[in-house]
């Protein structure tokens, strides 16, 4: 998704002051996972585009369904204030944007790992382990199941792919092949 400046500036803002609290990585989780709820439902997204529907009604809605439900007044407020300017519709990019500034903060890489078959979660740390000291950075990994992968995996980590597919390999002996045979 695309982060717009507005969702930067949400995100600053609530990112700003959950450092001040000591509350930051908490924040980032719940905006995380009122995303995943209000994305989740495509008659939830319709409510909250829907026109017909008053703002007031909304924000009822965000009230009556998130107050008192474990969620911090921070979050609450924010969902409160994109309800309130209809930009509830820009979650997403708030949630992008503040796990952006989170990790930009804590030096934080994030990457994905396509994989032909799900890899342990031994597998799982020894190559986030890898690929961190390769580039000296804190990296987090995010692991996906490709059926298109024959065999072997595909990293993709900030401007870095690692390619150890099966397809790789083969291409590249099928190329030293032809460069010995001319």
């Amino acid at each position: 998704m695309s982060v717009s400046e507005i969702s930067r500036r949400y995100a600053k803002a609530l990112l700003a002051l959950g450092k001040q609290k000591g509350t930051h990585r908490q924040i980032v989780a719940e905006v995380q996972a009122v995303r995943a709820i209000l994305e989740k439902d495509a008659d939830i997204a319709s409510y909250f585009q829907n026109p017909m529907i008053t703002p007031q009604q909304k924000l009822e809605v965000i009230k009556n369904g998130f107050a008192g439900k474990g969620l911090s007044e921070d979050v609450l407020n924010l969902l409160l204030v994109l309800t309130e300017n209809q930009r509830i519709g820009s979650i997403g990019g708030v949630a992008d944007a503040l796990e952006n500034a989170s990790d930009a903060e804590e030096g934080i890489t994030r990457g994905i790992v396509r994989a032909a078959r799900p890899l342990t979660a031994e597998a799982q740390k020894e190559l986030e382990q890898k690929i961190s000291t390769t580039l000296n950075k804190k990296i987090l990994l995010t692991f996906q199941e490709d059926p298109k992968i024959l065999g072997g995996l595909i990293a993709q980590v900030g401007g870095w792919t690692f390619d150890d597919s099966l397809e790789t390999h083969l291409r590249k002996l099928n190329e030293e092949l032809n460069r010995s045979a001319n």
